[in-house]
C-alpha cells in the first residue's frame, strides 16, 4: 500500500427552492428549502483519487453544516492516507 496526501477540501453550498411548491414541507418546516453540504476532498493523485460526501437539511442549519465542514479543513488538508 502506498499513501496519498489530501490536498484540498471543497465544502458546497446546494438549495433546491422547494418552498416555491411547498414540496416537503410539514408542521415544524412551512417553507422548506431542502439543501446539502456537498465535500469534495481532493488528493494529490488528481481525478484518479477523490473523496465526495453529502449531508441534507431542510434549508435551516445548512450554513452551520457548511461551516463545520469549513472548519475541519485545517485539521485534514495534509495529512496523509493509505491507498
Amino acid at each position: 500500500m502506498s499513501g496519498s496526501t489530501i490536498t484540498s477540501l471543497e465544502a458546497l453550498d446546494v438549495r433546491f427552492p422547494t418552498s416555491r411548491t411547498l414540496a416537503g414541507s410539514d408542521a415544524m418546516n412551512t417553507a422548506p428549502d431542502y439543501s446539502a453540504t456537498y465535500v469534495i476532498l481532493r488528493t494529490d493523485r488528481g481525478d484518479r483519487l477523490s473523496g465526495h460526501g453529502l449531508t441534507f437539511t431542510t434549508g435551516r442549519g445548512n450554513e452551520v453544516v457548511l461551516a463545520a465542514a469549513n472548519a475541519l479543513r485545517p485539521l485534514i488538508v495534509g495529512k496523509t492516507i493509505e491507498t
